[in-house]
């Protein structure tokens, strides 16, 4: 009996094989775990990239290239979910900031935190109010940070359909939020 190939796991993982997926768990999950480790260098937030990394290969299978390599590919994954857990925490950081000089207000970093987290959560259940094709234009754009023509191309329209569709997407969470406090008021101005 021959030995079956990485190449023949991701063939069978493409057909939705859940003993496929485990094996390529199995044999990516530490190094992928050291991989994140030394770029977040919290064990825990490496412990979810790699949660989160299997996760998109999973809902992704469909879309394997079995041609090419599959280490490849998942470091990809890696390397933009990475670079997206570092735009998030400067976003969280920069509004902080913002708050602490220019609003006058003291308080602690756990309020801060935990206001900053309920805005954070009021956005995404807005977000999910957005008609379909708009929510995933606006998620591509502001969670995956895909410029315009990237998105165009991938979704196959014009670059102007989706300016209009972020600008709508934009409107209607300010108007959401904006009924709110001040600080809804800076979260918008620093993030939209």
């Amino acid at each position: 009996m021959q030995k079956r190939t990485e190449k023949d796991y991701v063939h069978e993982l493409k057909k939705g094989s859940y003993s496929a997926f485990d094996y390529l768990f199995s044999v990516y999950k530490e190094r992928l775990y050291a991989f994140a480790v030394g770029y977040l260098k919290v064990p825990e937030d490496a412990k979810e990239l790699v949660q989160e990394v299997f996760v998109r290969v999973w809902e992704n299978r469909n879309k394997l290239d079995e041609e090419k390599s599959f280490n490849s590919y998942l470091f990809t994954i890696s390397k933009n979910t990475i670079l997206n857990y570092f735009r998030k925490k400067a976003h969280k950081e920069a509004y902080l900031e913002y708050i602490r000089k220019h609003t006058g207000l003291s308080v602690s970093q756990t309020e801060e935190d935990i206001e900053y987290q309920e805005l954070l959560e009021r956005t995404n259940g807005l977000v999910e109010q957005l008609p379909s094709r708009q929510k995933v234009i606006y998620r591509l754009s502001r969670e995956k940070g895909m410029s315009n023509e990237e998105i165009a191309r991938m979704l196959n329209i014009s670059k102007k359909t989706v300016e209009n569709q972020i600008t709508l997407a934009i409107k209607f969470l300010r108007e959401q939020l904006g009924n709110g406090k001040l600080i809804a008021l800076l979260f918008i101005s620093l993030f939209f």
